[in-house]
């Protein structure tokens, strides 16, 4: 990721932002904890993938929310999604709810989102999936376990100011 790119990414991220606070009137439901949680990996793989420049992934993998987010996850709707970030390499934003098992399907870890889990906890939570693919950038292995930590503690426990804090030094 260039400088340039690292300097337009507050600009994607708060679009997302936006995006995800008005999803419920969008929607026109109240989203579950776990539909939050889909909705931050989704912004994470539209931000990897537009600083990838691939618009026709972002374009797919909009789709894909938008159908969740109007339908719910159902159907092949996990399969698909989960090819798509494989196409971006980016299977990792499934982590701490889903991994690749012994024969090689995307299952359940057992992980549950914890019941606050919000639009501001989505937010975050892209912020650090974004954070961690520059920490394997840098080859920052120290920060990529911070964030991991942090990731896995918001998601399952809740979202901290020192969560917060080390996203944002991150993305600096």
């Amino acid at each position: 990721m260039s400088q340039e790119e690292n300097q337009d990414l507050p600009a994607l991220m708060s679009a997302g932002r936006l995006q995800l606070e008005q999803a419920a009137k969008v929607y026109g439901r109240e989203l579950s904890p776990e539909e939050y949680w889909w909705l931050g990996v989704g912004l994470a793989a539209c931000t990897l993938a537009e600083l990838n420049e691939a618009a026709h992934a972002v374009g797919r993998i909009e789709q894909l929310l938008d159908r969740a987010g109007h339908k719910g996850v159902k159907g092949d709707w996990l399969q698909r999604f989960s090819e798509e970030l494989a196409n971006l390499d980016a299977e990792g934003l499934l982590w701490p709810m889903y991994q690749r098992d012994e024969q090689g399907n995307i299952a359940p870890t057992g992980a549950v989102v914890q019941p606050g889990f919000d639009a501001r906890s989505s937010y975050y939570l892209a912020l650090a999936h974004v954070g961690v693919a520059l920490a394997v950038l840098r080859e920052d292995q120290e920060t990529l376990n911070q964030l991991a930590g942090a990731i896995d503690e918001m998601v399952q426990s809740t979202l901290l100011p020192d969560h917060e804090t080390l996203i944002l030094s991150v993305l600096q």
